[in-house]
């Protein structure tokens, strides 16, 4: 625009052009501008590996919303059971209640309960809270307790699916074992009576039209774990495989038709038409150390390695048991837990992160004893005897967990 000019220290006076954003706009224009170019710097690095670009939104959102403030979060060290990542969440289950937690450790809500044995399957943002050996449940998800009920027998294990449907695995009537499935209007939609094993663990596919379950039994004083796998529509099982000496842990969907079967002697991959089971690893019993299982499919296994050079290996494998890479420790790891892009082994004094290859990139030094550590691609929640602390899972840093 145009505006008329008053005489100038120079002796000029006439007409000249001037913008039409003022001095505060201009600068308010520079700083955007600054921040996309940063913006896009850091872009640039995370797309080719050197800074993961969660870790700074991360940092970021932390600093703008100030949403650590409410860290760490005080536990009752005597009536806690399990801290576990629910979602985006940290749930604490104790024998009173359960309470979830927010990212940044405020209470979101907390349910009372009156479970004599209080246990927990978590699957994603979905969990179930139910009274191991009695028959009372509760299907929660990060925000509100979604369905309260009663099993018609005493509950062994459960798993909330994805879609909404449920399973729970339960002492039978006429039978050793009973599994039923509901649909998410709580209707039954399938059930199967197992005559001999007891029912240790439950999987739901994500397309709700399958589910896995691993089945523990002994024959001539050796145990076995028998996987069936289970279509809705079929009364009897697609494929079941017998793994002797196997003792499971956890049944997974891993992918698309793929049950994958932790035991303590190995892992085991079953499909819907495979005419055998496949053996991922084995190893001793005595090698094991810990496993862990990601909501994208992938997983890890620790193994203890004793010889002229104690370590541990970490092993990454990929939803369909293929080994991708090995991590080697020199240290004694307690325990290795797995998000969808990063790898932490909890040590003596200390948390390594790994990334999918292999890679270390972070190590955070903690100060005070850890019972257990959590974790999900942005953050790492360190449980101690009577309080949650967090901390960032990218960048070295000290933690200090004493009062």
């Amino acid at each position: 625009m145009k505006v008329k000019l008053t005489e100038l220290n120079s002796g000029f006076t006439g007409y000249g052009r001037v913008s039409r954003f003022s001095q505060k706009t201009r600068s308010k224009m520079i700083i955007a501008g600054v921040l996309v170019a940063v913006f896009l710097f850091v872009f640039i690095l995370s797309s080719v590996g050197i800074v993961p670009f969660d870790a700074i939104t991360a940092r970021a959102s932390s600093f703008i919303r100030q949403d650590g403030g409410n860290f760490p979060i005080s536990i009752n060290t005597d009536s806690t059971i399990n801290t576990v990542i629910l979602g985006d969440s940290v749930l604490v289950l104790t024998t009173e209640n359960f309470s979830v937690y927010s990212k940044g450790g405020k209470l979101t809500y907390s349910q009372p309960h009156s479970y004599a044995s209080p246990a927990i399957s978590v699957n994603g943002d979905k969990a179930v809270v139910f009274d191991r050996g009695y028959k009372a449940f509760s299907l929660i998800n990060e925000k509100k307790v979604v369905y309260s009920g009663e099993a018609p027998n005493a509950i062994i294990c459960a798993e909330y699916g994805e879609g909404g449907n449920y399973a729970i695995g339960t002492r039978g009537e006429e039978s050793t074992s009973k599994l039923t499935v509901y649909s998410a209007t709580n209707k039954v939609v399938f059930q199967w009576n197992c005559a001999y094993e007891h029912i240790a663990s439950i999987a739901l596919a994500s397309n709700g039209k399958f589910a896995g379950v691993a089945v523990l039994g002994t024959e001539n004083g050796e145990i076995y774990t028998n996987v069936e796998y289970f279509g809705f529509d079929y009364q009897e099982a697609l494929n079941s495989q017998k793994i002797s000496g196997a003792a499971a842990f956890d049944l997974e969907f891993t992918a698309t038709n793929t049950l994958t079967l932790y035991s303590d002697s190995g892992i085991y991959v079953v499909t819907k038409k495979g005419e055998s089971f496949e053996t991922v690893t084995q190893y001793y019993s005595s090698e094991f150390n810990s496993y862990d299982c990601s909501d994208n499919g992938k997983y890890i296994v620790s193994l203890a390695k004793y010889g002229s050079a104690n370590n541990f290996v970490i092993s990454i494998y990929s939803p369909k048991g293929k080994e991708k890479a090995q991590i080697s420790v020199s240290c004694p790891i307690k325990d290795v837990i797995l998000s969808d892009k990063y790898i932490f082994a909890l040590a003596e004094s200390n948390i390594l992160v790994y990334n999918l290859s292999g890679r270390e990139i972070s190590k955070i030094d903690v100060k005070g004893e850890v019972k257990s550590i959590l974790a999900t691609d942005k953050y790492i929640y360190i449980v101690s005897l009577d309080k949650i602390s967090r901390c960032f899972s990218y960048g070295n840093a000290t933690v200090e967990l004493s009062n």
